[in-house]
């Protein structure tokens, strides 16, 4: 039997070790991005909030490597990576104020979210791109990035930019060649732009304006501007001297190949429906450039997803959709062409769209575009879907990858001819990626079709 007094000693031993413990998990961390709150510990849990990047809290607990905090009077769960101890406003070497202009005189300079290689990546600079400087903490600089600001590494950069190789804003023109097809052109430096249009595979622009990740291009009668990665100086393989889907102002004859195929006021889905046509209906295509073509309609003219016409007349007794395709239908071409038109948009993990992604929320936004609901995470796609060999696949199926472990924790949708589009990582957002590179097949799992 215990006397009292050890009784005592136990439970005021236990009392002060709880206080230890909890005032150890009740920590300050910041968020180093914008980043989702969860429920639960894991990605197929909802998603309650957001804490936005800077926010300052207390550490709760710990479950693996997710946090539990209190953002917003929810109490939930963040990824750990997105993370750091401390105020947002404290680090081990105060930022000093300044203001000047610095060159990239590396290859590639990664833009980080705080001074040091720990902060996660949000972007990056190419040689010869300038830089705002408004700070510096030890051997970083802080500078303006996009709407905020980013962290670089000083040794990588010049205040002259004669050192840096190339200068910071190339204003001459220069020939250029589409390496993507479907790559849409915005009315602005960024995603959040509208789109003016699209290039296809190999189409070649006029760069008046190569400075930082976006190009401005001569576009129509004006300028637009596309994401410089899908650009090169030298023509891709397989485009002829003649871009390949270059537009073509010769009238020809072609048939709808389903019903209720809506007719827009402009080359996207963004555009209103003048109208429909029905299910073996013949048109006049006027211009047939990238995925939409632009027929006689009416009084006027219309714009229709490429796709869904055909130079010959279609059996009457052929599948006739009773769905709209550019507004429901699930047929691998339409979904493929819907997750092109997010060519360049930013990744971020745990985003769901519509600007921004990660692997799963990109095909879960898609698939819901056509009415298709399927899990949020990756590993719950793949438990879910119908199971089809890799010989089997067709556009639209999706494709899952391990990412590094022994699961599922990749998925990414299958375009055809081997290509596959994702929302890869932060420094590459949503891109296209061979099936049969080393990397995607040898960390294959499956494919599957909802």
């Amino acid at each position: 039997m215990i006397s009292s007094k050890k009784m005592k000693f136990a439970v005021t031993t236990a009392a002060a070790t709880a206080v230890v413990c909890t005032g150890a998990l009740a920590a300050s961390v910041t968020s180093t991005t914008d980043v989702n709150v969860r429920s639960g510990p894991g990605n197929s849990y909802s998603v309650l909030t957001v804490m936005k990047k800077g926010t300052t809290t207390s550490r709760l607990g710990t479950s693996g490597n997710w946090a539990k905090v209190k953002v917003n009077g929810k109490t939930g769960y963040v990824y750990t990576k997105y993370l750091t101890n401390g105020s947002s406003s404290s680090s081990t070497t105060p930022t000093s104020s300044t203001s000047k202009t610095v060159y990239v005189t590396a290859s590639a300079l990664n833009v980080r979210s705080g001074p040091s290689t720990s902060y996660s990546v949000i972007g990056g600079l190419n040689k010869g791109n300038s830089a705002s400087v408004v700070g510096t903490s030890g051997s970083w600089y802080k500078i303006k990035y996009g709407s905020g600001y980013g962290y670089i590494s000083s040794q990588y950069t010049s205040s002259s930019s004669s050192d840096s190789g190339s200068s910071g804003s190339t204003t001459s023109s220069k020939t250029m060649y589409c390496t993507v097809s479907g790559l849409n052109v915005r009315s602005g430096k960024g995603t959040a732009y509208a789109s003016k249009g699209t290039l296809s595979y190999g189409q070649s622009v006029t760069v008046v304006d190569s400075s930082s990740y976006w190009y401005k291009i001569k576009y129509g009668s004006g300028y637009g501007y596309v994401g410089s990665k899908y650009l090169s100086s030298s023509k891709p393989s397989g485009s002829s001297s003649t871009p390949v889907s270059a537009p073509s102002n010769k009238t020809k004859t072609m048939y709808c190949t389903v019903s209720g195929l809506n007719v827009r006021s402009g080359a996207g889905t963004s555009y209103a429906s003048k109208g429909t046509l029905s299910y073996g209906q013949q048109v006049s295509v006027v211009n047939t450039s990238s995925y939409w073509y632009k027929i006689k309609y009416g009084s006027g003219y219309g714009y229709v997803g490429s796709s869904y016409l055909s130079s010959t007349k279609p059996s009457s007794g052929g599948s006739v959709s009773d769905t709209t395709p550019d507004t429901g239908s699930s047929s691998g071409s339409s979904i493929v062409s819907y997750a092109k038109s997010f060519l360049g948009c930013s990744y971020v993990y745990g985003a769901s769209g519509p600007s921004s992604f990660d692997c799963s929320g990109f095909t879960q936004y898609v698939y819901k575009h056509f009415g298709k609901s399927i899990p949020r995470s990756s590993s719950a796609q793949y438990s879910s879907c119908t199971k089809i060999s890799k010989s089997s696949l067709q556009p639209g199926d999706l494709v899952f990858f391990t990412s590094g472990g022994s699961g599922v924790g990749h998925v990414a949708i299958y375009m055809g001819n081997g290509q596959i589009i994702h929302a890869a990582n932060s420094r590459r957002g949503v891109c296209t990626d061979s099936l049969n590179s080393s990397y995607y097949s040898s960390h294959y799992v499956g494919a599957g079709r909802y």
